[in-house]
């Protein structure tokens, strides 16, 4: 019985020190020895906005519009009252418009043309970085209703 139980604590040590062994050289090339799962917390988080420019009666109308929802997702308050005003902002032109939104950490992400009734439509997407905030869910919001209304 002595012999037994001495055997099985050789045999236990042997395969703690392997396993500790084994342990040191996973971290040591940068893996989890947990079983190789990672986290990486994001930063930032990309919000998207809309340019749009179309001419009626020979003037350029330039409307600068974001989604209400992001009012909900940032708490960046600088940055909302940016938002708001220059949404409400009359722009002489789409130039100017870019050029103003680009000092404020806008970019344009992608372009496109639609025909509207009073001609071409063109629509600049925007999209600006922002500190990340815990994700929201609308679907979760009890009072949240569709079309951005409380």
């Amino acid at each position: 019985m002595k012999k037994m139980l001495m055997t099985m604590a050789l045999c236990g040590l042997a395969m703690a020190g392997s396993a500790q062994k084994n342990m040191s050289q996973m971290s040591a090339k940068g893996q989890d020895p947990r079983g190789g799962v990672t986290r990486t917390r994001v930063q930032q988080v990309k919000l998207v906005g809309e340019v749009s420019s179309t001419m009626i009666a020979n003037n350029e109308i330039v409307k600068f519009t974001v989604d209400d929802i992001v009012n909900r997702i940032t708490r960046d308050q600088d940055f909302l009252k940016n938002i708001e005003e220059a949404s409400k902002f009359r722009f002489e032109s789409a130039g100017q418009a870019l050029n103003v939104l680009a000092s404020h950490g806008w970019e344009v992400t992608s372009v496109y043309t639609t025909k509207g009734r009073q001609g071409d439509e063109i629509h600049y997407v925007m999209s600006c970085n922002v500190a990340m905030t815990p994700p929201y869910s609308p679907w979760l919001d009890p009072t949240y209703e569709r079309g951005g209304k409380k």
